[in-house]
């Protein structure tokens, strides 16, 4: 079997949400992943207008084209960004990469708000409120036909949890599609091990490989406050750290930190959370990889 190298990507987006500053994160984190070794693979920044449509195409297409090298290369791309715009491109890449294999992909989305309006249904237009609608195929054209004119997952491949924060419009579509959602409430109802370990169950039944797309706003903004939309309440960080250092690697297929916003934190917790998730996931990595060399 391949060992797992791991790809990391700086996503410098921020214009597409309702306030600057998401666009720093890569930058911010260079310095923090010097002092442990470890240095971005690519850094993509944005410098087009914010409804310049063709530049925003250009930017998810070259954001897709390396994570779907990535994962076409055997590798596990990290993306971190940047608005949760940046998952048009990671997973439109991901996802086409896999249909070349004849393989599916799920998807476990972690977030404050659903990400699922379309342009008729968003009250503020701001485009990091709509990746899970494009991805699956609807809102603007040019957005869901990056690399290829597929939705780039199934309805019932993608399960959101953490959700608190939405609107009627986004909400119905997901309704009418059969998305899975776990809102706050459940999670405090039945607890996020449960919750998370029953998706990653179910998609695991249904599909080749899984990705994690987290929003960083998912979490409770007292553990990580340097998101722009923050929401009271949200999945233990602590307890996703638990998850993510027991869940089968072999089936990660890519994983997105979105929503870091380093100008809304002038302590650096949300930054080392950042890091603390990147310590797990590499920490994961040279246990798989050891394992397939038999040393362990």
């Amino acid at each position: 079997m391949h060992l797992k190298v791991t790809t990391l990507i700086g996503a410098g987006m921020g214009i597409c949400a309702g306030m600057g500053g998401c666009e720093t994160a890569p930058h911010a984190l260079k310095k923090v992943l010097a002092s442990k070794n470890m240095q971005f693979d690519n850094i993509l920044d944005y410098s087009g207008e914010r409804n310049d449509m063709p530049e925003l195409k250009q930017y998810f297409t070259n954001l897709a084209n390396l994570t779907s090298s990535a994962v076409q290369n055997g590798d596990l791309p990290i993306v971190i960004g940047g608005d949760h715009s940046i998952a048009i491109g990671t997973w439109s890449g991901v996802s086409s990469a896999l249909n070349i294999c004849d393989e599916t992909l799920g998807l476990i989305w972690i977030d404050a708000h659903m990400d699922s309006h379309t342009p008729e249904t968003s009250p503020s237009q701001n485009i990091h409120g709509m990746p899970v609608a494009t991805l699956l195929g609807h809102g603007y054209q040019e957005l869901n036909s990056i690399l290829n004119s597929n939705p780039k997952i199934k309805p019932d491949n993608i399960i959101l949890i953490g959700i608190r924060s939405y609107e009627d419009g986004e909400a119905k579509l997901l309704a009418k599609l059969g998305t899975k959602v776990y809102y706050n409430y459940d999670v405090d109802t039945h607890g996020f091990t449960k919750i998370f370990n029953e998706s990653v169950s179910y998609l695991s039944g249904n599909v080749d490989k899984l990705g994690l797309s987290i929003d960083l706003d998912g979490f409770d903004p007292e553990d990580i406050p340097g998101v722009g939309t923050p929401v009271d309440g949200g999945v233990n960080f602590n307890a996703f750290l638990d998850e993510l250092r027991q869940i089968n690697l072999n089936n990660v297929v890519a994983i997105e930190i979105a929503e870091c916003n380093p100008t809304l934190d002038n302590t650096n917790k949300t930054l080392n959370s950042v890091m603390q998730i990147l310590d797990v996931i590499n920490y994961r990595v040279v246990e798989y990889n050891s394992q397939l060399d038999g040393v362990v």
